[in-house]
């Protein structure tokens, strides 16, 4: 019996792996068409935005107008209230420029605007947007200009690029691992409730190819439903959505200081790293389908591994562990956009090795497993 093609028809010609593929489909369908149906409120979002900026520059002229009511010398007064004058005047400016066609003065104004906020903030006035906030958008801002890349909406984009963007921000964050604990959680738990397993235990080979046949049949279903997904998102934002670049840039900290990184890039370090877990969730699956023979405990003991891994990484932010953390990749995004420290990597040769670990005890296990 080959095992390996013997698995994976099992799994390709089910119900379950049909409606998963349809459902990713209609995912991305309508992810893009609520894409589209919110172009419009890009522009209102903008302008509110400018509008909520404008009352905290209208209640910091109230307050520095009090202030030189009781003391009309303060000179430092007065030059916060000439610098938030000036920020009122950029921001009807800037309300203006939306939805206008010039993208690089508007973008020129915004850099103009926020090097005047530096100067408010660094003159002691109150403004929400902290240093960095302010230093990433300027540098992003400059970027675009310099390579003359029109400015994106992170959230309703339809640009190919910055839409697949999205779709990939979604899957690394938990996406992944939903769909294959959908798609596999049950690839050897099954086999012990329905019995099947007598049958494969009975077959001239060695039982630890049934590990090795599920085990690589896992990591082959998973490696083609992400290339659906990627395949869905490229002819879909092809075909209904804009051309975009690939290239865009998004701001990331290397070493506390600011630098770039294109789409591209962080498409195929978000893939690559989500994969790596899912690896070690595969073995963790089948270990566990091992250990209980049942689907519910078996994903139950999953996923409470998974939230005790997540809060070992949210709460033990002690740098040197990261080298041996493998669920630092559970939301990645982090980790790829911010490398203060660290490095985007350092997470996947912990996985890896405990990944073969938990497959080889798997392989011993099933060496001695019984049907109950």
């Amino acid at each position: 019996m080959k095992l390996l093609p013997f698995e994976l028809k099992k799994i390709l010609f089910s119900k379950k792996f049909l409606y998963l593929t349809i459902g990713i489909i209609v995912a991305v369908a309508l992810l893009l068409v609520r894409n589209i149906i919110f172009q419009s409120y890009i522009q209102e979002e903008e302008r509110q935005e400018v509008d909520d900026l404008l009352d905290i520059s209208y209640e910091n002229s109230e307050m520095h107008q009090a202030i030189m009511k009781d003391n009309p010398d303060d000179e430092d007064e007065k030059e916060k209230l000439l610098i938030n004058s000036s920020l009122v005047n950029m921001l009807y400016d800037l309300r203006s420029m939306i939805g206008g066609e010039n993208w690089e003065n508007r973008l020129a104004l915004k850099n103009e605007y926020l090097n005047r906020v530096i100067e408010y903030k660094e003159a002691e006035g109150e403004h929400p947007l902290t240093f960095r906030e302010i230093n990433h958008q300027l540098a992003l801002n400059q970027k675009l200009i310099d390579e003359n890349i029109p400015p994106e909406n992170e959230t309703y984009s339809i640009a190919l690029p910055n839409f697949m963007k999205q779709i990939v921000d979604l899957f690394i964050y938990f996406g992944a691992i939903i769909i294959v604990l959908l798609l596999i959680g049950e690839i050897m738990s099954s086999e012990f409730e329905n019995r099947s397993v007598n049958l494969l235990f009975t077959q001239p080979l060695k039982r630890t190819h049934i590990i090795t046949s599920k085990f690589f049949g896992s990591i082959i279903l998973y490696m083609l439903t992400t290339a659906i997904m990627l395949a869905s998102v490229f002819l879909i934002g092809t075909i209904f959505g804009e051309k975009g670049t690939f290239d865009y840039p998004l701001i990331m900290e290397r070493n506390h200081e600011i630098q770039f990184m294109s789409i591209s890039e962080y498409i195929i370090l978000g893939i690559t790293v989500i994969s790596v877990t899912i690896l070690l969730i595969i073995s963790l699956c089948l270990l566990y389908s091992l250990l209980f023979k049942n689907t519910l405990p078996t994903l139950f003991a999953v996923l409470a591994t998974l939230l005790a891994g997540y809060a070992l990484t949210a709460f033990i932010t002690w740098n040197p562990l990261a080298w041996f953390n493998p669920f630092q990749y559970l939301l990645p995004e982090e980790i790829i956009l911010f490398q203060n420290d660290s490095v985007w990597w350092q997470g996947i040769f912990i996985i890896l090795a405990l990944t073969i670990l938990f497959y080889f005890i798997a392989r011993q296990k099933v060496k001695t497993s019984k049907v109950d």
